[in-house]
């Protein structure tokens, strides 16, 4: 008998033990009353079936445990602590939390934890692997960045020079002041695009989002748009580092995705992060988006097809698809301040300057395309749950990946607790 643990199928199965009339098993001869030999068998059968003998998820064989051996121990990571993280995943599945998961934990130079839990697509019975790709949407914008940085390094321009010197367009940005929309008396600058201070918010007045548009007729339209204060006056999360990427592209006269492949991606061998899945053959490999429906259930978010096409437009600051090692390898190249394997993609004071606050004059907490905690920690995450975090003074970092749209899930938080717990002293 197939039974899953907490569905329908395994409700039904004890609904029916405890509620059909049993007969009395013959040879059994206790000298009890009739009710109590039933009980007996009763109890046999409920035993049978209860979830310490089922394994997780309905398959015919119980999981096997999951090693943790030398790389938790290289990387000073208890491995009683991983043994928990690995049953908590397990059941953020099961309570239907999350479709699937992946976490990594990177520290000492090495990866000490890596696991996968749960479905990529549920309806597939397609398992989550190591080697699924995840929209990562916003976790888009500190490769972008860093791409950004690597321009920046060879003097190509400066953080606080006017964007309108490569993209005409912005020369003549408004701004809404008491109702009135007036010129703006500050030029939007690369910094201000990277610290999302220019003023740009996700307001879609006036856009054409359609598939067919480019990044440049994207940057003239949202040109057109009031911005919502003077660039450098305040903060606000939106559309800022997309067109941080279309300044990328006029400044080296490529499209985005050449310029981080060229600067950054290739370099670090993050061979399955790109703006679309470029290979027909990687395409069952990507993970579907879920929402949670009105009774609870998880139901696909939206068509995974838009993402097997490349797109007219590169979306700097939200459409990156890639994997967990993939994007672990960026991690580690920033807690290296900058180099990875022998290669240096960016100079150890660049890789600081990005992890500085330089919002401190607005009051505000921000770096260059991710937020910080002044003490050399660097994180950010994406609108379907994906999240990343580098904590250089316990050098460490870490890597979630889930696919979840409009709802928020406790995964993430269960997570960093065990990370906490599992990161043994120096």
């Amino acid at each position: 008998m197939r039974i899953r643990s907490g569905s329908a199928t395994h409700k039904a199965s004890y609904r029916s033990i405890f509620l059909r009339p049993l007969p009395l098993v013959a040879g059994i001869q206790t000298g009890k009353p009739r009710f109590l030999n039933a009980t007996i068998v009763t109890i046999t059968a409920i035993l049978a079936l209860l979830p310490f003998g089922l394994p997780a998820g309905g398959d015919e064989k119980a999981p096997k445990p999951r090693s943790h051996g030398d790389e938790a121990k290289a990387a000073g990571l208890d491995v009683k602590v991983l043994n928990a993280l690995d049953a908590a995943m397990q059941k953020q599945v099961e309570d239907g939390h999350v479709s699937g998961v992946i976490c990594l934990i990177g520290r000492r130079g090495t990866i000490g934890y890596y696991e996968a839990f749960g479905h990529r697509v549920i309806e597939d019975d397609a398992s989550m692997t190591k080697d699924t790709l995840f929209k990562i949407y916003s976790m888009t914008k500190p490769i972008v960045a860093a791409t950004a940085m690597s321009v920046w390094e060879e003097g190509k321009f400066k953080l606080d020079d006017p964007i309108a010197t490569h993209l005409p367009e912005w020369k003549t940005a408004t701004v809404r002041q008491g109702g009135e929309t007036v010129p703006a008396k500050n030029q939007i600058t690369p910094r201000h695009l990277l610290t999302h201070s220019a003023g740009l918010s996700y307001d879609r007045d006036g856009l054409n989002l359609s598939s067919d548009t480019t990044l440049p007729e994207f940057s003239a339209a949202l040109a057109k748009q009031p911005l919502k204060f003077e660039p450098g006056t305040g903060y606000v999360y939106g559309y800022a580092i997309d067109i941080l990427g279309r300044y990328i592209e006029a400044i080296e006269g490529k499209s985005l995705d050449v310029v981080m492949r060229e600067r950054v991606t290739d370099k670090l061998g993050m061979k399955d992060t790109e703006f679309w899945v470029r290979e027909r053959g990687d395409r069952q490999r990507l993970a579907r988006v879920y929402r949670k429906s009105s009774d609870g259930e998880l139901k696909p978010a939206a068509s995974r097809s838009g993402a097997m096409r490349k797109p007219a437009r590169m979306m700097g600051g939200q459409g990156l698809i890639s994997t967990t090692g993939d994007y672990a390898r960026f991690c580690q190249m920033l807690l290296n301040r900058g180099e990875l394997d022998g290669v240096r993609l960016l100079k150890t004071e660049t890789v600081e300057l990005m992890a500085q606050n330089h919002l401190k004059k607005i009051g505000k907490v921000y770096g260059l395309g991710g937020t910080v905690d002044g003490k050399g920690g660097y994180s950010w995450g994406g609108a379907a749950g994906t999240k990343f975090w580098i904590d250089s003074q316990n050098d460490t970092y870490g890597v979630f990946m889930i696919q979840r749209w409009g709802y928020k899930a406790p995964t993430y938080r269960v997570f960093r607790r065990y990370v906490e717990r599992a990161r043994l002293e120096q």
